[in-house]
């Protein structure tokens, strides 16, 4: 009776040992890989250093400390330091905001040197239509972003659904890694939704081989993906979309 009554818990305790572990290993690929394409696309244009701008760097510096908070929170979790696990939580509030702010201001500062470099020349309307899907790629990603965020900590007691939000919010700002990781390697500029797929894919493998089910956080993270996905492939790409941004942009047009 004794060990039939304790087993329940050592099976509990190992499942959640386990999913600790496979989501701290998620995580650390997502911070490498992004990581790596910086890194990568330093070696390979070290002329990006030129272009550096102030938001630039704080947005970097704000999303690597993001990444590295996401790691230490995965560890003390799965050592069980609730209390340094929640004090260390309260940081990722400041990180999100600035996320978003540096993020808005260095997507507009990019629009800005592009029209001045002529590439986006608000009378062509092919580059339009190129401003058009940098804006709304990029300002979709964030307001993911902030989504999947909210819903972690909407769900902080909730240890499955909050992990499984937190981790798809890290892989929401991949492609800032990815995009220079792809162009580096000369891959399609697809290649980077795949990957980001990929790794969608393989929190629904480990729901369906832990569970025998797909958790809805992670239903709902991959609808907000493939919402993404769909958008730059199709709203994004149209000339009215375009001329709606520039005109907002810039009031020509």
């Amino acid at each position: 009776m004794h060990t039939t009554a304790n087993q329940p818990s050592r099976a509990n305790s190992d499942i959640s040992s386990n999913s600790s572990v496979f989501f701290s290993r998620l995580a650390l690929f997502i911070t490498v890989v992004v990581f790596g394409g910086f890194i990568l696309n330093w070696i390979v244009n070290p002329g990006q250093f030129e272009r550096l701008t102030l938001w630039i760097g704080l947005h970097g510096s704000f999303s690597a400390a993001w990444y590295l908070l996401l790691l230490n929170q995965l560890h003390l979790s799965r050592s069980g330091n609730i209390a340094a696990h929640r004090r260390w939580g309260k940081l990722s509030v400041a990180l999100f905001i600035a996320i978003l702010f540096t993020g808005v201001m260095m997507t507009l500062g990019l629009y800005e040197r592009l029209v001045g470099f002529g590439v986006f020349d608000p009378s062509d309307a092919s580059a339009r239509v190129m401003a058009g899907g940098l804006i709304g790629g990029t300002f979709l990603q964030w307001a993911i972003f902030g989504i999947l965020y909210v819903l972690g900590v909407l769900n902080v007691r909730a240890p499955a659904h909050h992990k499984r939000f937190m981790l798809a919010a890290a892989i929401q700002m991949m492609p800032e890694g990815l995009n220079r990781l792809t162009h580096a390697l000369a891959l399609p500029g697809s290649s980077m939704l795949v990957i980001m797929l990929l790794v969608y894919s393989s929190i629904m493998m480990y729901d369906w081989k832990t569970d025998r089910r797909l958790h809805w956080s992670t239903l709902v993270s991959l609808a907000l993906f493939i919402f993404l996905a769909a958008s730059i492939y199709t709203v994004f790409r149209t000339q009215a979309w375009g001329d709606w941004v520039v005109h907002v942009l810039s009031g020509t047009y």
